[in-house]
């Protein structure tokens, strides 16, 4: 009984308030509306009566320009310095820029200088051995007569001279070629025909009839048998100064006729006439005392004696020339500034 009459008076409160807060929610609203509106109002008539010209205001403005010039002033300073630093900086490649320029072209003056000089230096040096190699085939011709040295020197003048372009060597080269052409035109040495005589004369000896006591007369054409055997049995010597009787003496005299042939072939290698001449001699005397007096003998002192009257030094040409206008020539460049 009790909670039946409890619930009746909670029924009917809540029945009461919800009126009541539906109430206070349209005054609120009402209220913000009305304030919103005096608000936008008041903004309105702010608006329309201009910018606030009051003395704070005013002093209010003047700082913030004052401030905002002095911000714009010193960023302006920043970007001064900043631009200087910048153009110092292009100042200072620049130059460097222009100095590896100037390093760069004295670099190339440099690289151009040593290759000329390297090329001077290799052109001086093969001028060099040039006028070395025509110095001896001159000195080969002057003092020994050797042609064929003298052309082989020459010919190795001509090949380091080809390899020289310019120009200035064109009548060297031509002088060269006339001096080799002109030695290869040249007859036999007469030193090796007399060096060919005297082997022709060596290997005649053995041949030779000896004069040696108890030696075969040489047989004359026509002997008869008992000529001959009557010769062997009994010999006919003329006694004289040239006559070797003993075995030793023919054998001196055969070492010395040996070494008179070799003192000839020394004086034909220095082409020393006087010396070669006596040395002919000397040997004719010992052929006439070691042989026999027979064709063979006699045909071989006939050469003996014609070599004798032939010169050893060859008619040479007018050697010296291309020498000569190489000298010139350097001697021209080395005066030239």
């Amino acid at each position: 009984m009790d909670t039946e009459h409890d619930d009746i008076p909670d029924s009917r409160s809540r029945r009461g308030t919800g009126p009541l807060a539906w109430l206070l929610a349209l005054a609120v609203f009402a209220l913000v509306a009305v304030g919103g509106w005096w608000w936008w109002t008041q903004q309105a008539q702010v608006a329309d009566a201009g910018p606030d010209l009051s003395p704070e205001a005013l002093d209010a403005r003047l700082l913030e320009t004052e401030q905002a010039t002095a911000s714009l002033r010193r960023n302006q300073q920043t970007i001064e310095q900043r631009l200087g630093d910048t153009q110092a900086r292009t100042g200072l490649l620049r130059e460097e820029v222009l100095g590896l320029g100037q390093r760069a072209a004295i670099l190339e003056d440099n690289l151009r200088e040593v290759s000329s000089q390297a090329a001077e230096g290799a052109e001086a040096l093969r001028l060099d051995e040039v006028e070395l190699l025509l110095g001896l085939a001159q000195a080969r011709l002057a003092v020994a007569g050797d042609i064929d040295g003298a052309i082989r020197s020459l010919v190795l003048a001509q090949q380091a001279l080809a390899a020289m372009t310019d120009p200035q060597f064109i009548s060297l080269r031509q002088t060269l070629a006339q001096e080799i052409s002109a030695l290869r035109a040249l007859p036999v040495d007469p030193r090796d025909e007399a060096a060919g005589e005297l082997d022709a004369l060596e290997a005649t000896l053995p041949r030779l009839s000896s004069r040696a006591p108890g030696a075969p007369p040489a047989a004359a054409e026509g002997d008869s048998r008992w000529q001959r055997i009557l010769d062997a049995l009994v010999q006919v010597r003329p006694s004289s100064s040239q006559d070797l009787i003993s075995p030793a003496d023919r054998a001196t005299g055969e070492a010395t006729l040996a070494l008179e042939l070799a003192l000839a072939r020394t004086a034909l290698e220095r082409r020393d006439e006087a010396a070669f001449r006596a040395s002919l001699t000397r040997v004719d005397q010992w052929l006439q005392r070691l042989y026999a007096d027979d064709a063979t003998l006699r045909e071989r002192r006939e050469r003996l004696r014609a070599l004798a009257d032939r010169p050893l030094s060859p008619a040479l040409p007018d050697a010296g020339a291309a020498l000569q206008q190489l000298r010139d020539l350097r001697r021209g460049r080395d005066a030239t500034p």
